[in-house]
């Protein structure tokens, strides 16, 4: 099963569409596929949760049109089971399952996570396919699942799978030339090259310090690596005279952090504990035969402008818009019409003087991001923008996209986007709240008279990562909040805190100093116990920051994923419904310092093994697993937050 197959199932297969119910006859056969596919349910969550971590309640939600289009298969063929489908049978479940569902209402156009019913159904019951057999589950012939995958890639592709971009038909053996000649493919072979067998990584899965210069040098940027940061990396540098940058981490030098990742995303490489070593793809990207060597660089490209574009820091909403404008001068140069440079460029003709300011800055951010990539060859920029015939594929696969639009503002239809004079992206009308369908960070929820909070809270830098989801009432004073994630997080509340809305610039709150002179935090304050969770980030996709202890510098990113209008699990508010990684302790050095702790406790040979172990209380034989996270020891933590 190729890559791009499997990767345009997973992100929209389990689409936050509760409202698609079963609408499949009540039978034996119904009966009988509802137990065959609960008994297939934890194996599937998992699945799900490995391609999108915390996705589980996605992927129980895609199970209800799983169900009833198994239940109208079973009906339709007297089958005795799910992990082997005829391809006529499952046409006929399939569309018996839209119709039913688009009739009674259950799954309404566009309030299926930004796909119609039609979609929604679709790509579930491909997801549940791809499941079957990348877990070697599929007990059917090879013919029999070419022609299912078939079957489901045509039906979605008519009925709404397909978006705006007219993809050429270029020539496999052209495009394969295109892409391998393109400086972006040229530098990932040159460090896949370089990681041979495998190298080093910290805990946290970066390269050692001591490897960053030579994989930098293999992504053309000059760096050295040491204690004490200097200078600033640049790409194309290697090789070249002048002062050479040194800098702490790989994460300092973007392009070697943005090509690593999408090294490992692509299946390329995998990061384990201690070293990161190449995958079977790996060869195949390397030396394999045509096609599946073309099928491979496609899919690493998608990977790397997902990264490149779409990997905006939510904490950050200027970063929010300069991704949505480069989406859309992406796009828009991936058509037959490209925009002008002069055009994006242009500042606003009537807009005030701040607004003015404001927008030539990001359009400049946006434009040097624009030419980074063109330096590696995803388009060219001269009086327009263009992408080349080859490569629009990869932006029609990572870009045109309903939720990923919706996400960054821009509006699901391309009649509603464009880039206009200010160097803005412009939805003609507001994007409903989106619902990816790998991704319940994007699911949509409405406001309601008495809602509970639904968020995410993302430690910033932190890899592997740490993050929380936690139920909270929307009436929550700050004050609350903040012991909530010291709960959450395991700290001590030893420090100062802030909260912070719209950015660095935003609106700060924090406690009121009891002298009433100036706050604790050297700024203006707001006094957060007059505020609450809901006052403040009202909608789904509302952020806010939170920082801890200025020393360490923990700065945690604050997102709303879901607004419910009760607690249908019941329990304790708040509630931590599921997570990932181990929490830094207090005082130990912020992200980088963490990260080197956690080196040091599991690695015997470290410098200062012994004194971490011993700071830690860790006995003989105990290690540190920085991915634990136990969500019962959260919530017995949590019971002492009162609200």
């Amino acid at each position: 099963m190729s890559k791009n197959s499997r990767n345009r199932h997973q992100g929209a297969g389990g689409a936050g569409g509760s409202g698609a119910r079963s609408s499949a006859p009540q039978s034996l056969s119904t009966f009988r596929a509802g137990r065959a596919v609960d008994v297939l349910t934890p194996a599937f969550v998992r699945w799900f949760e490995e391609v999108s971590p915390g996705s589980a309640a996605a992927a129980l939600e895609s199970l209800v049109p799983i169900k009833a289009v198994m239940g109208r298969y079973m009906e339709c063929m007297a089958a005795a089971d799910v992990t082997s489908l005829e391809p006529a049978g499952l046409s006929v479940a399939v569309s018996e399952e839209i119709e039913a569902a688009l009739d009674d209402g259950s799954a309404p156009a566009g309030e299926t996570g930004g796909f119609d019913g039609t979609t929604y159904v679709v790509h579930s019951v491909g997801a549940f396919v791809e499941f079957l057999v990348d877990t070697g589950r599929w007990s059917g012939s090879e013919d029999q699942l070419a022609a299912v995958l078939a079957f489901l890639d045509t039906t979605a592709e008519d009925e709404g799978g397909q978006g705006f971009i007219d993809v050429p038909d270029v020539p496999d053996r052209e495009a394969l030339a295109a892409f391998a000649g393109l400086p972006l493919i040229r530098r990932a072979t040159a460090l896949l090259q370089w990681i041979g067998e495998g190298k080093p990584v910290t805990a946290t899965g970066a390269l050692r310090l001591r490897d960053v210069e030579a994989a930098a040098a293999c992504v053309g940027v000059a760096v050295r690596g040491g204690r004490q940061r200097s200078g600033f990396p640049l790409p194309g540098t290697a090789g070249t005279d002048g002062p050479v940058p040194t800098v702490r981490s790989m994460y300092e030098v973007p392009l070697l952090a943005q090509l690593w990742n999408a090294l490992e995303a692509a299946e390329l490489i995998e990061i384990k504990p201690t070293k990161a070593t190449p995958l079977a793809d790996a060869g195949v990207f390397l030396t394999g035969g045509p096609s599946e060597r073309l099928e491979e660089m496609v899919f690493f490209v998608d990977q790397f402008l997902d990264r490149a574009v779409l990997g905006w820091d939510p904490a950050q909403p200027w970063e929010r818009m300069v991704a949505g404008l480069q989406a859309s001068i992406l796009l828009a140069a991936a058509t037959a019409d490209p925009p002008e440079k002069a055009r994006v460029l242009a500042a606003p003709d009537h807009a005030p003087p701040a607004e003015r300011a404001m927008a030539g800055l990001l359009t400049g951010v946006a434009l040097t991001r624009m030419e980074e990539l063109a330096e590696l060859g995803l388009l060219t920029i001269d009086t327009h923008f263009r992408v080349p015939p080859a490569l629009i594929r990869c932006v029609a696969n990572v870009f045109d996209d309903d939720w990923v639009l919706a996400d960054l503002g821009l509006g699901s239809d391309p009649d509603d986007i464009e880039v206009e004079p200010t160097g803005h992206s412009h939805a003609a009308q507001e994007p409903t709240a989106p619902a990816p369908a790998m991704s319940p960070a994007r699911e949509a929820a409405r406001p309601a008279a008495t809602p509970i909070l639904q968020l995410k809270i993302t430690l910033n830098d932190s890899k592997p990562p740490v993050w929380r989801r936690i139920l909270v009432p929307a009436g929550m004073p700050l004050p609350q909040l903040h012991q909530a994630i010291q709960a959450l997080f395991g700290w001590l509340d030893y420090h100062l805190h802030e909260f912070r809305i719209g950015g660095f610039r935003g609106r700060a709150y924090a406690p009121l100093n009891p002298d009433g002179e100036d706050d604790f935090y050297g700024h203006a304050s707001r006094d957060e116990s007059k505020a609450t969770v809901g006052e403040l980030m009202p909608a789904v996709g509302s952020t806010m920051s939170y920082t801890y202890d200025f020393g360490d510098n923990w700065v945690l990113a604050l997102k709303v994923e879901k607004v419910l209008a009760d607690d249908d699990g019941g329990g304790q508010l708040p509630r931590c419904t599921s997570g990932r990684g181990a929490a830094p302790v207090e005082d130990s050095g912020g992200t980088a310092g963490w990260a080197n702790i956690v080196q040091a406790v599991n690695d015997p040979r470290h410098e200062d093994h012994k004194e971490y172990r011993e700071w830690l209380g860790m006995l003989p034989g105990d290690t540190l697993d920085p991915t634990a996270f136990d969500v019962e020891e959260a919530n017995e933590d949590l019971a002492d937050v009162i609200f």
